[in-house]
């Protein structure tokens, strides 16, 4: 039977000595008494270490105390319980309890920490601001200027692709369409397929050097979106035959216009096509 060098009780030991003593040796959390959370103030997404998602304080706090706590090196493993009190809009007061696993124990501290809510700008938010952009989409039409509903749904498209961090930064109405600006390379790649798929259309690119950061050129990108001369209704020549175009996109729905036969035509395939009323 194993027994406490510093007490003598009989019973399990680590180190040499009971649960008691160990925890009178050992500080078996350290917490900060201050925890600083920043929030945007554009968007409301809160700091998390490194990340900035979009939680309430109340979810977000525990994450956040855990974060800055430090544990004594004899702590294998440890679990936080959190019991958060808002005390105004910017600060909450919580208290932790610490289950530490030490040896043979699990072994339970507990602190206050209080949280402060500061106000910043999240890196989304502050380019989105500063109309920082790194593509560009041109939207225009073959022969002709867009008409007001292909520039609308045009938009709508474009913002409804956004995902995760990316953002649009402008849509800037210019002669013949529009052009879009928006955060990265490869948002512009993807939303100008998902044009001239919505739209029907088809799509050049190009990149010009912008910049260099840490040795590495950066590149900003140029996706051209044309959409097709002819418009839902229109009745086209293609390929010695009259076509009435039934619906856009990729494929372009056809209807013959002599026989009523529909047909789905690749949108690449429709480059020789002209409008003939």
């Amino acid at each position: 039977m194993s027994f406490c060098v510093e007490c003598g009780r009989e019973g399990p030991t680590f180190e040499g000595v009971c649960a008691e003593h160990l925890q009178r040796a050992h500080v078996l959390v350290r917490a900060p008494e201050y925890v600083d959370i920043e929030r945007c103030a554009h968007c409301g997404r809160l700091r998390i270490g490194s990340r900035w998602a979009v939680r309430t304080p109340e979810d977000a706090l525990p994450d956040a105390i855990a974060a800055g706590v430090e544990t004594d090196a004899l702590v294998s493993a440890v679990r936080y319980a959190t019991e958060v009190r808002r005390q105004d809009y910017r600060t909450f007061k919580a208290r932790t309890v610490a289950t530490c696993t030490v040896g043979p124990w699990e072994l339970s501290a507990s602190f206050d920490t209080h949280v402060r809510i500061r106000a910043a700008a999240c890196p989304t938010c502050s380019k989105l601001k500063g109309r920082f952009f790194v593509g560009t989409v041109q939207v225009r039409a073959e022969g002709r200027s867009l008409t007001d509903a292909e520039a609308r749904r045009a938009q709508e498209i474009a913002v409804g692709s956004v995902s995760g961090s990316e953002f649009v930064s402008e849509v800037e109405g210019v002669r013949g369409g529009i052009d879009v600006r928006v955060s990265s390379n490869s948002f512009a790649k993807r939303l100008a397929a998902e044009l001239a798929k919505a739209l029907g259309g088809t799509i050049r690119s190009s990149a010009t050097l912008h910049t260099q950061r840490e040795g590495r050129e950066q590149y900003r990108s140029t996706y051209a979106v044309r959409l097709f001369g002819f418009r839902e209704g229109d009745v086209v020549l293609w390929r010695r035959s009259r076509y009435r175009v039934v619906g856009l996109g990729d494929p372009v729905r056809l209807q013959d216009a002599a026989t009523g036969e529909r047909l789905r035509v690749r949108s690449r395939e429709l480059r020789t096509a002209r409008v003939v009323r």
